[in-house]
């Protein structure tokens, strides 16, 4: 046998192991996206924030004890694209914005026409919120959920 030939062989071998090997990869991580639904795991937070509606006001789209857990930002405001889109006449159109820092709860008023209020308190721009504070934006009223369960 020739050493040209030597190598060739070799070389096909080497080749079908590194084909091997990525195939065995790309299946793993087809595996793991099905398993999982196609959602990447989010690194858990010690707590999991939501609002409650506690009253709806002149909101029809909206009922009193519908909970909206906090996975990202939330706006709230009358226009479209909006998380919550309110039908509230005293609402701006993009009203506020709920987020989540250093597992600590945030609204900030997006320069709305009549404000925000936590507790019946106005806020200037931004507040930090915590459990059972009471949000009110125009006619609805929102209580801050937290929950330490992971």
């Amino acid at each position: 046998m020739s050493s040209s030939k030597l190598v060739n062989i070799i070389f096909g071998i080497a080749f079908m192991v590194l084909l091997y090997v990525i195939i065995f990869y790309a299946l793993k991580i087809m595996y793991k996206d099905i398993k999982t639904g196609g959602k990447r795991r989010l690194t858990s937070v010690k707590g999991n924030y939501g609002i409650e509606v506690l009253k709806s006001g002149d909101n029809s789209n909206l009922q009193e004890g519908t909970m909206l857990l906090l996975r990202g930002p939330i706006t709230i405001g009358r226009k479209e694209g909006n998380t919550v889109q309110l039908t509230d006449q005293y609402a701006s159109g993009h009203h506020a914005k709920l987020v989540v820092k250093n597992n600590e709860l945030y609204i900030e008023d997006l320069n709305s026409t009549n404000g925000v209020f936590v507790n019946e308190e106005k806020i200037d721009q931004i507040a930090k919120l915590k459990a059972n504070d009471k949000i009110r934006i125009g006619s609805i009223v929102f209580k801050v959920i937290k929950s330490d369960k992971k």
